[in-house]
């Protein structure tokens, strides 16, 4: 009798293939990089990598929705002991000031070569559309809450106002993608906060 694979088992080699996956993805590129390499990388047959994953395109969108599923439950919790739908705004953009535009540059070439690639294949727009929604349903939640407490003006359209809360950040990031210095992208995020609060107050 074989033994019995549990679900932690299968999660963590679901993980350890997503992080050989991202590996090769950020060293090759995502249209470049192929199955049998990340099964090189990873030292796993083919058949292995299979059982979890039916395509590298699988293993992205699988990492994009961790990575958002992640933000969202660690947010959520922080905002637990944090009321107040503007100190809210204030952490998600803190969030961005902690992350080094290093890292930053690495995930949005990695994003923006499989937007692209996804743009001429409808299945793959509908799941990063998908994907996206998330973050936009998110915000909709904080914006709505701030509406209710009487933080943001009443007649702030919640759609628009998540919709420019995440377009500063991804316009921002675009400005920076292949030069600036990390001083001046966090002091311009300062500004770009103080004027998403003029905007969401009135």
């Amino acid at each position: 009798m074989s033994p019995k694979v549990t679900q932690a088992y299968k999660d963590e080699k679901r993980a350890v293939i997503l992080e050989g996956a991202l590996h090769c993805f950020i060293e090759k590129g995502f249209q470049a990089t192929t199955i049998d390499d990340i099964v090189r990388h990873l030292g796993m047959s083919k058949g292995a990598i299979y059982s979890y994953f039916s395509s590298k395109e699988e293993m992205y969108i699988q990492m994009a929705d961790d990575k958002m599923n992640a933000m969202v439950e660690n947010s959520s919790e922080q905002f637990k002991n944090m009321p107040s739908a503007a100190d809210q705004i204030r952490y998600m953009f803190d969030r961005f000031r902690r992350q080094s535009l290093d890292e930053l540059r690495k995930w949005l070439a990695f994003h923006l070569e499989f937007m692209l690639y996804a743009a001429r294949q409808p299945e793959l727009t509908e799941r990063w559309n998908q994907y996206a929604s998330k973050a936009l349903l998110f915000m909709q939640e904080i914006m709505e809450g701030g509406i209710k407490t009487g933080e943001f003006r009443s007649d702030l359209d919640i759609a628009a106002a998540s919709r420019l809360f995440w377009s500063v950040r991804d316009g921002l990031a675009l400005q920076f993608m292949l030069s600036g210095e990390e001083t001046e992208y966090k002091s311009i995020i300062n500004e770009m906060e103080k004027k998403v609060f003029r905007y969401i107050i009135g």
